[in-house]
């Protein structure tokens, strides 16, 4: 077999293969440290193989859910979630390579979100009071961070970009660049009632509030329905394109 074959052999294989998963891909919202929201049922998500059978086993209750990769390899389900506690495990695969959520705590789950006075860290340019010595004191298990990275969009995305790779835990050495309202407001909460709580900042300062708003109220706000409406004829055109 001569060389120009073999090439066309190998780029034919590597093209059929492009959109395969070697195992399942998770949001950025889901990782080692998570908190989930307890006593519900919990939204899972993220992409696999088109028609796969991905299934999801919680270690609090060692049930196993299963749900059906669609054509475009996006999968969905919910899982049953108990009162507060943990560390526990959450598995989700598709046969191949599992993907294994370590150290997952069950508790209360908030966004915060807004402008600079939320986006405003302990450290930083933020500088609270007695900034080194709140740092120096930070070491809540307990409490969890997602700190969500600011990017835009005109349609509704579903991943996000995070920082450090995804959750981290509470400590000296992750609270310094995180929201000082949030982590404040998670501590006394902690305090008193002793449930995990998971934090996602997600805030960007001088921002307005039409840019929290969803397309449909701000089409239905005659103030803003014709920047709204070009706007869709303009990412229809690009989408022709």
């Amino acid at each position: 077999m001569n060389l120009k074959k073999c090439l066309s052999i190998l780029i034919g294989s590597v093209l059929l293969n492009a959109g395969a998963f070697a195992k399942v891909i998770m949001p950025g919202v889901f990782s080692d440290n998570m908190v989930l929201q307890q006593k519900t049922m919990a939204r899972v998500w993220g992409k696999a193989n088109a028609g796969k059978t991905v299934t999801i086993t919680s270690s609090w209750n060692n049930k196993t859910y299963t749900t059906i990769a669609d054509a475009d390899g996006n999968w969905k389900t919910k899982i049953k979630t108990p009162s507060y506690g943990g560390p526990y495990q959450v598995t989700i695969t598709d046969g191949s390579d599992p993907v294994v959520l370590n150290n997952v705590l069950i508790g209360e789950v908030w966004i915060c979100s807004g402008q600079s006075n939320m986006e405003m860290p302990v450290a930083g340019w933020g500088q609270v009071n007695n900034y080194k010595e709140e740092i120096a004191n930070a070491n809540y298990p307990e409490i969890r961070l997602l700190q969500v990275s600011q990017a835009t969009s005109l349609t509704p995305q579903t991943n996000i970009k995070v920082a450090n790779n995804g959750w981290m835990v509470c400590s000296p050495q992750t609270i310094g660049e995180f929201s000082s309202v949030a982590y404040f407001f998670a501590r006394e909460i902690n305090k008193q009632v002793k449930i995990p709580i998971g934090l996602i900042s997600s805030n960007w300062g001088g921002t307005m509030i039409e840019a929290w708003s969803d397309e449909n109220t701000l089409t239905n706000n005659p103030v803003f329905s014709a920047q709204i409406k070009q706007q869709q004829r303009n990412l229809l055109k690009q989408k022709r394109h």
